[in-house]
């Protein structure tokens, strides 16, 4: 009798057990089914916010149009400056369920609309990724500016597509004018969100960001006594960059 009443208590574990390991794999599963839906919804938003931007046109878009866009994306406003000429606003989406619980690094897309006496003046992105092994700028980054009239050309004369990035940061900066022409825009501001939501670490060139403007700099640096060598040096992971 003490064995089988043993027997009984075995098998009642057993299900007791099963039954918690099912519902321990269940509870999993829809986390991860919600974790993934809340980076899909955080990419949309960011692929949104972006279209929008650049749906603008530097120096011709008037306040009203910019004042759409703000309203669309009210929820991702961080911060707004108006006086009798200027009228600047800031967005910000970022990956904050995923990086609380350490499922990736913080990542995050900043955005800005410059509206001046009544037209846009100046748009900008920036996708950036939280990097510790970068203390000096503390995350891997892709950045983008639009503006009227650009004040800096990189010492290139007639310049209106440029890159003010010294060789070995782990960010790229664009920068351009309403004269550069449409596919230099397009490539400017062909962002890649994967970096936002993408679980695991990694992400850890600009490449990774804006990878046609990422091609556009590697050209422009070539006669130069930067390419080929002194670039793969600082970049040896570059080779897997898309390309051309």
């Amino acid at each position: 009798m003490a064995r089988k009443g043993h027997a009984i208590r075995k098998t009642r574990t057993l299900r007791i057990l099963k039954r918690l390991s099912a519902a321990v794999a269940v509870l999993i599963g829809a986390g991860l089914v919600v974790l993934t839906g809340y980076g899909l919804v955080v990419k949309a938003q960011a692929e949104s916010l972006l279209s929008d931007l650049t749906s603008l046109r530097v120096g011709v878009s008037g306040e009203a149009e910019a004042q759409r866009l703000i309203r669309r994306h009210q929820r991702h406003v961080v911060g707004q400056h108006r006086d009798e000429h200027n009228l600047s606003t800031e967005f910000k989406i970022a990956n904050r369920w995923l990086s609380t619980m350490r499922l990736e690094p913080p990542a995050w897309m900043n955005a800005s609309v410059w509206v001046q006496d009544g037209r846009v003046v100046q748009i900008s992105v920036g996708l950036f990724r939280a990097m510790d092994i970068f203390p000096t700028f503390g995350a891997s980054a892709g950045m983008t500016v639009e503006s009227l009239v650009n004040s800096k050309r990189d010492g290139r004369e007639g310049s209106h597509y440029f890159f003010p990035t010294p060789v070995g940061k782990p960010y790229l900066r664009v920068q351009l004018d309403s004269a550069a022409s449409e596919i230099q825009r397009k490539h400017a501001f062909d962002f890649s969100f994967r970096c936002l939501v993408k679980p695991g670490w990694g992400c850890d060139l600009s490449c990774d960001y804006i990878p046609s403007a990422w091609q556009d700099w590697r050209e422009s640096l070539k006669g130069s006594g930067l390419y080929p060598a002194f670039f793969y040096e600082r970049y040896p992971k570059s080779t897997r960059c898309k390309a051309d």
